[in-house]
């Protein structure tokens, strides 16, 4: 069979084709998350006004059906290094950044629209930069293009990553059951107990219709400007953009948001997408006031429970991102990390510092976590 491939450069373009592609990226597996779906890369362009524009390799069979894709946008990037306290700029110019972490295809497609993209970007001398920010590891669309037109992989993550999720239950009570007693008994009572220190009328509430997307966004707004993460990723939920994205996404049901809200005020937040069997806990927060209720790991596993009592088979993902609370809750551990696939050209020359720097930064992490251990164990002063 013949396999044809065309570049999608304008929103226009894209939301001809929306419904095409929506249809593969609703696909179980198809897609690796909400931000492949064409409604949130058209949200991408329009929410941003950088010149960021579509760069999507749309593939279709002979008989003119559309069988995958890959989600990319043409932008201008900047490739930084933090070294000794000092941003070390590698690279300044044109690349395609991927959204999410491969091609969006049935797993039967999957290898033949990623020769067929990747094929695509070889051929184009004009790519020699392309930005993968949260890739599964290993990765094959990597590897894929790694393999001509004399690209190489470069990961861009010091340390290493992991990708922790929650492989589909019958029950949130067969979740449960896979802890020890002690364990099972500490999530369960933790609820109670930061329910009783907030007092009043304190509940977690459930966001997932289209008309309640403005009060969700107003909601969320309040409760992310209180929390730890706002001064590093400032983020406005009631833009007319995100406003508009949310009530389409609810409507297809991909969008279930739960806060936490005592006498009108959101105290905690669980916000994620729900897309082709998955579900994403893309972001989660809590007001720093109320930190000592420890009412942030509560919504947490109160969301889960419901999610997975609601899509009994669902997979909850708590995509890129460690810490030791996902590691309780999780049953399942992947590597990840950042990537970029260069060009070997003069321009990409900088990439190369990446690959001693880590070395050397894994290896003063090791000193680091070795000694640490030492000290627990009383083997050093």
């Amino acid at each position: 069979m013949t396999y044809l491939s065309v570049i999608l450069h304008t929103v226009d373009e894209l939301r001809a084709m929306r419904d095409e592609l929506a249809a593969i990226a609703e696909l179980p597996g198809a897609a690796s998350g909400i931000v492949q779906h064409p409604d949130w890369i058209a949200y991408e362009v329009e929410s941003r006004h950088d010149g960021t524009i579509p760069h999507v390799i749309v593939v279709r069979d002979s008989a003119g059906h559309v069988v995958g894709y890959a989600p990319l946008l043409a932008i201008v990037h900047t490739a930084r290094l933090d070294l000794a306290g000092r941003r070390l700029r590698l690279y300044r110019g044109a690349a395609l950044r991927l959204l999410g972490s491969g091609i969006v295809a049935a797993e039967a497609d999957r290898e033949t629209v990623g020769l067929v993209v990747t094929r695509q970007l070889m051929g184009d001398s004009d790519v020699s930069v392309v930005r993968i920010q949260e890739a599964d590891l290993p990765n094959r669309f990597a590897e894929a293009l790694s393999r001509g037109g004399g690209f190489r992989i470069v990961a861009a993550h010091l340390l290493d990553q992991v990708h922790l999720s929650i492989e589909p239950q019958v029950s949130s009570d067969a979740w449960l059951a896979r802890f020890d007693a002690k364990k099972r008994g500490d999530l369960t009572q933790r609820v109670g107990r930061a329910y009783r220190k907030l007092g009043g009328d304190a509940a977690l509430q459930t966001f997932d219709r289209p008309e309640d997307m403005p009060a969700y966004c107003r909601l969320m707004n309040e409760v992310y400007a209180r929390t730890w993460h706002h001064a590093d990723l400032p983020t406005d939920w009631e833009a007319p953009e995100r406003v508009a994205l949310f009530t389409r996404l609810a409507a297809a049901g991909q969008l279930i948001g739960h806060v936490v809200v005592k006498e009108g005020r959101p105290l905690a937040y669980v916000h994620g997408y729900l897309l082709g069997g998955t579900y994403l806990v893309d972001d989660l927060g809590y007001d720093e006031d109320v930190a000592k209720a420890g009412i942030g790991s509560v919504a947490t596993f109160q969301a889960i429970r419901a999610l997975i009592d609601r899509f009994p088979g669902v997979r909850i993902s708590f995509g890129y991102g460690d810490n030791q609370y996902k590691r309780v809750l999780a049953s399942r551990s992947e590597a990840c990390g950042s990537l970029y696939v260069v060009r070997s050209t003069r321009a990409t020359a900088g990439f190369r510092a990446y690959g001693p720097v880590r070395w050397l930064y894994q290896g003063l992490h090791r000193v680091r976590q070795d000694r640490a251990r030492r000290k627990l164990t009383g083997r050093t002063p």
